[in-house]
């Protein structure tokens, strides 16, 4: 019994040294991609919570280009097809740590999300539920505020160009909407609608980009959407666009052959020089997914989707 115990002690010391060698692994990796960007890491403190950021910053009083990070490696499968909650968020690709370095902007800064790039993140105060299902909640949002305050006021920016990745991007529309500063917004494989996963279970003060519809449909934003993703489908683009309504500011392109994390890193450099803008109406959309997700377009819950609905309307 006795033997047991030493063999499950040591178990578990080891797992969770693998975890942190792991994270501090992820950590450099991070490192290397922004040192030939010239993005230079920091933290930020905020609310309790701390973010790694690295920057590039050249240029005061000019806007600044800023980059929020998808929900990270969360969860894995397991043999039996469920999944298992992972310890630490960290991602295995930071897509958009990537994306940021192919960006060639003066002002430039990449934003982790909560509990990223943190050794042993439960150890330094970092709840769990930051990275589960209080990952858009209130205070998450604060910390993303606090962090624009800090980058505006430290580096005498005039506003921001934001661009969130995967769940980041729902962050980043919802600070459009709230902050005077944001200048335009852009997504790529952006989750702007929580609620039409309905696997992903979150808290009930959780916010979503569509709550926000009267301030974004003012907003210049371009959202890239893949066609081949099959972890946020083109379903959740048109959720969102639906629940905006009429506006000349929201436009999308449909990347044929990029996935969730695939196919977008390359073609980033051709992708910026679609600057988002008000003006010019785009009134389709991607084509519709296979998977039936009914009213969720509607952000009401399950319901019957007919193939037949009415086409929305945009303004002109």
């Amino acid at each position: 019994m006795q033997i047991k115990t030493i063999l499950s002690l040591a178990l578990i010391s080891f797992t969770i040294v693998a975890c942190g060698a792991n994270t501090e692994l992820k950590k450099e990796t991070a490192s290397r991609i922004a040192m030939p960007a010239f993005m230079v890491e920091r933290t930020i403190a905020t609310n309790g919570m701390t973010l790694n950021a690295w920057e590039r910053m050249h240029n005061r009083r000019e806007p600044a280009t800023i980059y929020i990070e998808g929900d990270g490696f969360v969860t894995k499968a397991i043999k039996d097809g469920s999944e298992q909650y992972l310890s630490n968020p960290t991602p295995e690709n930071p897509v958009a740590l990537h994306l940021a370095s192919r960006d060639l902007s003066n002002n430039l800064a990449y934003l982790s999300r909560p509990c990223q790039f943190i050794k042993s993140p439960e150890e330094k105060g970092c709840n769990a539920s930051y990275w589960l299902e209080r990952r858009f909640t209130p205070e998450v949002l604060d910390a993303y505020q606090t962090a624009l305050n800090d980058i505006s006021s430290r580096y005498g920016v005039n506003g921001f160009h934001l661009v969130g990745f995967d769940g980041g991007a729902n962050i980043a529309a919802i600070l459009a909407a709230t902050r005077g500063d944001v200048l335009s917004l852009r997504t790529v494989a952006g989750n702007l609608n929580p609620t039409v996963n309905q696997h992903m279970v979150l808290s009930d003060d959780s916010l979503s980009a569509i709550n926000y519809a009267p301030t974004l449909s003012r907003i210049p934003q371009h959202h890239f959407v893949g066609a081949a993703d099959e972890v946020v489908t083109p379903g959740y683009y048109h959720s969102y666009r639906q629940n905006i309504g009429q506006s000349d500011c929201i436009h999308y392109s449909l990347i044929q052959d990029a996935d969730h994390t695939h196919g977008w890193v390359d073609k980033w450099p051709e992708l910026l020089k679609l600057t988002p803008q008000c003006g010019t109406v785009h009134d389709d959309l991607p084509p519709l997914p296979e998977t039936n997700y009914g009213d969720y377009y509607k952000g009401k819950g399950a319901g019957d989707y007919r193939k037949g609905m009415t086409k929305p309307r945009y303004s002109k």
